[in-house]
């Protein structure tokens, strides 16, 4: 009589694999390798050709000038990034779909407002990166937030750039140089620290 413990783990009509000839063996692990092989590249083609662990690849590096990006304002017309020349820039990338990027926005603000009042040509430009625009306008609109909004409409691409984590920041400093580059949710106290290296 059949051991009925063993026949619910392997039916007799779903033979083991070590019970397959030599060759099925073969190519079914070399189908596996290249599932695996092909899922890498289709993961790393999706992030720019680099990985989440290599953000030197997809925003800039400390140091780099800040890059034209063709965004947008409010009303849709082209921004001018010349606006931003001789002015300390502090940039963030963020969508409203992004938990943290929300959950950090009204800290962002207290010390925008904060540092503003000790450095008036402090900006901080609020990009809105792959996300739908009327939600964009709507959660900035309902938190009063006061920076400059413009939007790279519904892609991680920007410019030269592609955005991967959110939120990221960037800290520009008034000769449109890249000083810090951040990957992260800031809370007030490191916002502040951060700043430091473009006001002074």
């Amino acid at each position: 009589m059949a051991d009925s413990t063993h026949d619910a783990i392997t039916p007799e009509t779903a033979p083991p694999l070590r019970t397959l000839p030599r060759g099925v063996q073969v190519g079914v692990g070399l189908l596996l390798a290249a599932a695996m092989i092909l899922g890498v590249a289709l993961f790393n083609r999706e992030n720019g050709g680099a990985g989440l662990t290599d953000p030197g690849r997809t925003v800039p590096r400390v140091g780099d000038r800040l890059a034209a990006l063709p965004l947008t304002t409010m009303d849709g017309a082209p921004f001018d990034m010349a606006t931003l020349n001789g002015h300390p820039v502090w940039v963030n990338f963020w969508a409203s779909w992004c938990g943290p990027c929300k959950a950090e926005m009204p800290d962002l603000q207290t010390v925008y407002a904060q540092e503003r009042a000790a450095h008036p040509d402090l900006i901080l430009l609020l990009v809105n990166t792959a996300d739908v625009r009327q939600d964009g306008v709507k959660y900035y609109q309902d938190l009063r937030m006061t920076g400059t909004l413009v939007f790279n409409d519904g892609s991680r691409d920007v410019g030269p750039y592609r955005i991967t984590n959110f939120p990221t920041h960037l800290m520009i400093d008034r000769n449109g140089v890249v000083q810090r580059v951040l990957q992260q949710s800031l809370d007030p106290d490191t916002a502040r620290q951060e700043l430091q290296h473009i006001v002074g």
